[in-house]
């Protein structure tokens, strides 16, 4: 009888450390949220579109396209991006120089909240999730 108390004790403990392990914070974002393609809402620019992509392997993709007198114009920039709690860093590679861009992010759904520094104004930008095949055509 000692024996089975023993196991079912053990079985007990077992079960309960499995419960509390699994407790965490579910509000923390998990950079695999923000793997996938997104594309700006409300650009403000008429046909202007900005797309963004974050791949597995922290490659960072943006493209812009935009109209301008008639004219299409398109705009690609390539970089790499960490993400530590709900810090999102960019870095942009350009020939000379690098720019590193930090941002608050947070995913919800299909939407993707960007907030960060511009010219000493706080900025909110917000994305929703769209198909990969969006930014292919552009890559």
């Amino acid at each position: 009888m000692k024996k089975c108390y023993n196991l079912l004790m053990v079985m007990l403990m077992a079960l309960l450390s499995v419960g509390f392990a699994s407790c965490g914070d579910d509000d923390e974002p998990k950079s695999a949220d923000i793997v996938g393609t997104w594309a700006l809402d409300n650009t403000g620019y008429g046909a202007a579109v900005t797309l963004f992509q974050f791949t597995k392997d922290g490659t960072f993709y943006e493209v812009n396209k935009s109209m301008l007198n008639g004219e299409t114009g398109v705009d690609i920039f390539q970089g790499t991006y960490t993400v530590s709690g709900n810090v999102l860093t960019i870095t942009y590679n350009y020939l000379y120089e690098d720019e590193i861009v930090k941002c608050l992010y947070k995913v919800k759904g299909d939407k993707l909240t960007l907030t960060f520094e511009d010219d000493g104004q706080e900025v909110t930008a917000t994305f929703t999730r769209v198909k990969d095949s969006a930014i292919e055509p552009y890559l």
